[in-house]
C-alpha cells in the first residue's frame, strides 16, 4: 500500500534503537500521527520491518545537518539508557517525537510528554500526565489524576489506580496493581505480578502480593 503523501514540513522521523521494544513502538505509530518515518539507527545491522536501517547512532549528526530527519524517537526499554539518549539526541539539535498508538485511549484532559510512548491499548485517563521519555505498555493504564514521570516505564497489563505516583526513573513489570493514592519512588522498581497498596521508596525493588520492599535495585 502507498504511503500517504505528507505536508513538506511534516516531522521526518528516525527511530534511535532497532531491538524488540523498537519493534513495539514502529508498530504502534503511523505516518499521519508521527510523521515520516525516515529509518532506525542502532547496533543491530539489517531491515527493521518495514523501516529501512541507517547505521550505528553514529549516522545521527549527519541526518540532521542534510535534513534527512528532523526529529527523533528514542525507543529502548531501558529507563536509563533511553534518558541518556534522548540528552545526546537533544544536544544535537534535534526535536522529540512521540508515540501513541491508535489503538490507544488517551483523555482530552491528559498529558504526553515529548518522547513518551503510549502503546497498543493502553488507557490514559482524565488529568493523567505521562512525563517526557515515558513508556505506557501495551494494555496498561493509568487512571485519573495519575501521574508517570519522566522516564519510567509502566509494563505490560499493569494498572494504576487513580492519584497514584510513578516517580521518574521507576519500572512495573508486568501485571503490576497499583491501588489509589500510592507513590512509587525515583528509580524503584517493582516486580511483575505485584499488588502495590503502600507507598514505595526511591531505589527499591519490591516484590510479592502485597508487594514488599526485598533491596535496592541495582543501576542500569
Amino acid at each position: 500500500m502507498a504511503k500517504p503523501t505528507l505536508p513538506s514540513g511534516a516531522p521526518r522521523v528516525v527511530v534511535v534503537g532497532n531491538c524488540g521494544h523498537s519493534r513495539s513502538c514502529v508498530d504502534a505509530c503511523s505516518d499521519e500521527t508521527l510523521g515520516l518515518l525516515v529509518g532506525c539507527t542502532g547496533s543491530r545491522d539489517g531491515e527493521h520491518g518495514e523501516l529501512r536501517y541507517l547505521g550505528t547512532d553514529a549516522v545521527l549528526p549527519r541526518l540532521l545537518a542534510e535534513g534527512t530527519a528532523t526529529h527523533a524517537f528514542v525507543a529502548i526499554g531501558s529507563n536509563s539508557l533511553r534518558q541518556r539518549l534522548t540528552a545526546s539526541v537533544t544536544e544535537l539539535g534535534y526535536q522529540m517525537a512521540s508515540i501513541v498508538s491508535p489503538t490507544a485511549q488517551v483523555s482530552r484532559t491528559a498529558t504526553v510528554g515529548a518522547g513518551a510512548a503510549v502503546l497498543h491499548g493502553a488507557v490514559v485517563g482524565a488529568f493523567a500526565t505521562v512525563g517526557e521519555g515515558a513508556i505506557i505498555n501495551t494494555g496498561s493504564s493509568i487512571d485519573h489524576d495519575c501521574i508517570v514521570g519522566d522516564f519510567a516505564h509502566i509494563g505490560p497489563g499493569s494498572h494504576l489506580a487513580g492519584g497514584a505516583i510513578v516517580s521518574s526513573g521507576a519500572f512495573l513489570g508486568v501485571g503490576v496493581s497499583v491501588i489509589p493514592g500510592v507513590t512509587i519512588g525515583a528509580g524503584a522498581v517493582i516486580g511483575a505480578g505485584a499488588v502495590v497498596i503502600r507507598d514505595v521508596p526511591a531505589g527499591t525493588v519490591a516484590v510479592g502480593i502485597p508487594a514488599r520492599n526485598i533491596r535496592k535495585a541495582q543501576p542500569e
